[in-house]
């Protein structure tokens, strides 16, 4: 049994039975007492699970919400903040994601600073984009053939768009061809999720309302706890990053049919 089956089938049983025992992990997965308290040590680091003497007992998604208290910086970073970080990796993804968008196609992109980045490669081709981020809006302005949409909704200053039940009704009236987003954080067992309850609530209607899900995420989103869920990743259609160093992950994306794009560094090549 892989170690992602392995987990996979030791968070089912603690989820039906409540606890388990190091000795029955052990032998019902026919591995070592040490592999089990190894295995159960891991999935205490994913919230999972709570460790006690001689085995663990389950952590629903709710308990485990409360056990976790985010960081200031988990709240959510401002728009200018995000748009500072990896800016490489971004324009990578950014440039691999043009490969998905053809003319005429109704794309719908969320105010990610990753989705802004991909704004400013959009070729100025017969497009319509839907967007609730103002930079795009802004961005995408000076595109003569690029139809702009804004979602309306109340006005967040420090995330520079727009959020809310008005930007949320809007996307409902629209059939999409396909969706690029971000996300705070990304895990096995978390999913997909944002640092904060709006973006998330509006990301579940931008998936409701989307054809082909696209999500654009730099390999610092891997493994990072944040507040609210979107979805599992097996909702989405394509993941876009610059590396994804875990292959247990990566083999848990293929089980939910998630093609996974890496995009690598350019190598230069000098001549002698």
């Amino acid at each position: 049994m892989l170690p992602v089956e392995r987990h996979r089938f030791i968070t089912e049983v603690l989820s039906q039975r409540g606890r388990v025992l190091v000795q029955e992990v052990a032998t019902m997965c026919q591995i070592s007492m040490e592999t089990a308290r190894r295995d159960l040590a891991l999935l205490e680091k994913r919230g999972v699970l709570q460790r006690s003497h001689g085995g663990a007992v389950f952590v629903s998604e709710q308990e485990s919400e409360k056990l976790y208290v985010p960081s200031q910086i988990e709240q959510g970073e401002s728009f200018r903040d995000r748009s500072n970080q990896s800016p490489d990796q971004k324009t990578r993804i950014a440039k691999r994601a043009l490969a998905f968008i053809n003319p005429g196609d109704c794309l719908l992109l969320d105010s990610s600073s990753t989705s802004w980045f991909l704004a400013r490669q959009l070729p100025d081709i017969q497009l319509v984009v839907l967007t609730n981020s103002l930079h795009i809006i802004q961005t995408l302005a000076a595109k003569a053939n690029v139809k702009t949409i804004g979602l309306g909704g109340e006005y967040s200053a420090k995330y520079e768009d727009f959020i809310g039940v008005l930007a949320e009704k809007i996307l409902k009236e629209f059939v999409i061809n396909k969706l690029f987003f971000s996300c705070h954080g990304i895990s096995h067992e978390g999913g997909i999720r944002e640092s904060n309850e709006h973006h998330a609530r509006l990301k579940q209607q931008m998936l409701l309302s989307s054809e082909h899900k696209i999500l654009l995420a730099d390999s610092s989103k891997f493994g990072r706890r944040s507040f609210a869920r979107i979805c599992h990743y097996r909702e989405i259609d394509t993941l876009i990053t610059d590396s994804l160093d875990d292959e247990e992950f990566r083999q848990e994306l293929a089980w939910s049919n998630v093609n996974v794009i890496e995009v690598a560094p350019t190598k230069t090549k000098f001549s002698k």
